[in-house]
């Protein structure tokens, strides 16, 4: 058994939101709302244990990778005969916040039947579910989707490899290409896409403190082409379109 390994996915600002319901008497609720519960108020102890949940996910969960939050948000809302939890949870991470959205759910419905079962004894707790998360690369990763591409490659085996990887983005080889992948060469003219570079350079950093001088450079051409030139390394060839192909889109549209 093992986790999964997630070393070479980029950190970016991540967001999970997830919903539960637990159904109790209305006697119940009606102690609830009038705060007559022996163990305190149950809103403000309800909120607190799903933020405590939502801390200690990675501890609970042994696959679950522990990870920083940066907030965690729990609202409660009491009905005739239920109680509802909803939970936020946001952090920058290399892995989204689902399981602790859901964790500070399901530890805040726990508190309710917890603090309840001395006078409640069917309660049922339903319907934990995901409702959103947004962050993670299916959310900005766009595609190449009806781009041509022109390929500059003398070594055949990395020339298909690149082919590869553009036509899984959606993109399709041709001489006619505003983007124009180069493996290795002279610069070519124009306008270094500084702010592409830098974020790729950090990121091969991270993973590779020795590739330092083998950095992506991306140019723009004074005709609206754009240059990438690649280093004839097929392991930060796979990574950069992984991670970044889809977004040289918005670079030449």
């Amino acid at each position: 058994m093992k986790t999964v390994d997630v070393s070479t996915k980029i950190e970016t600002l991540r967001s999970a939101k997830a919903y539960g319901r637990i159904r109790l008497k209305p006697e119940t609720v009606k102690l609830i709302k009038e705060k007559k519960l022996p163990k305190g108020d149950l809103l403000e102890a309800t909120k607190l244990t799903g933020i405590m949940g939502a801390k200690r996910t990675g501890e609970l969960l042994p696959f679950c990778h522990p990870i920083p939050l940066d907030y965690v948000g729990v609202e409660v809302k009491v009905g005739e005969d239920y109680v509802e939890v909803t939970s936020e949870v946001r952090g920058i991470a290399r892995t989204g916040y689902e399981m602790e959205a859901l964790t500070a759910v399901s530890c805040a419905l726990l508190n309710v039947y917890d603090m309840c079962k001395a006078f409640d004894d069917s309660m049922v707790i339903e319907e934990i579910k995901l409702l959103s998360k947004s962050g993670g690369k299916s959310d900005w990763r766009e595609s190449l989707e009806g781009i041509e591409v022109k390929v500059k490659a003398e070594n055949g085996r990395l020339f298909e490899l690149i082919k590869e990887e553009i036509e899984k983005l959606g993109g399709r080889i041709s001489q006619k290409g505003k983007l124009i992948i180069s493996l290795g060469g002279e610069l070519e003219k124009g306008e270094s896409v500084r702010s592409f570079e830098a974020v790729v350079a950090l990121y091969d950093f991270a993973l590779d403190p020795k590739a330092v001088g083998k950095e992506i450079r991306l140019i723009k051409g004074s005709g609206g082409e754009l240059y990438v030139i690649l280093p004839e390394e097929e392991g930060k060839i796979r990574r950069f379109f992984s991670i970044f192909g889809g977004l040289l889109r918005s670079l030449i549209e």
